[in-house]
């Protein structure tokens, strides 16, 4: 005869068995951050070859357009906090999963500082008020239609040739 599993055990195991790995992980890294590291490849997380949670849930995220916990895109006001220190806002570094810092830079709500960085990351260079008045046609974009990153990188080189700043 097998003994009873007692409400509180069987209750646990319901709640383990729905646990996300990613949330798991991101849980254990914010507890103690070098053990983990040390101890576990998370950007293996993003490069399992079999059906796992993380890709579970990175095919949930993408079919209902929400982004994964741990990598949601930075947008608004923390950007330039964010670019100068980011452990600011994120207590989770993407590069310990394997993934890069990503700033959203293609919406009606992007500041300037999130073009400038985006600028510099294409090559080009501009002055602080350039940057501020192709923010201004990015944001002006964005209210008529979605931009994705091509649509806002072109209208960066677009804007970079016209100035004659482009290097």
């Amino acid at each position: 005869m097998t003994p009873a599993v007692p409400l509180q055990m069987r209750s646990l195991r319901w709640k383990l068995e729905q646990l996300p790995l990613g949330g798991l992980m991101a849980r254990m890294i914010v507890s103690d951050h070098d053990y983990v590291t040390g101890k576990y490849k998370l950007h293996k997380l993003k490069e399992a070859t079999v059906i796992d949670w993380a890709q579970i849930e990175d095919f949930v995220a993408a079919n209902v357009q929400v982004n994964v916990p741990f990598n949601n895109p930075v947008t608004g006001v923390c950007a330039l906090a964010i670019l100068a220190n980011p452990s600011t806002y994120e207590i989770i570094n993407p590069a310990d999963f394997g993934m890069s810092r990503y700033v959203h830079f293609t919406s009606r709500l992007t500041g300037w500082n999130a073009i400038k960085s985006r600028v510099e990351q294409l090559g080009l260079t501009m002055n602080d008020e350039q940057v501020k008045s192709l923010t201004s046609k990015i944001k002006a974009m964005a209210d008529v239609r979605i931009l994705t990153m091509d649509d806002t990188d072109t209208i960066i080189r677009s804007f970079a040739s016209e100035t004659g700043k482009a290097s």
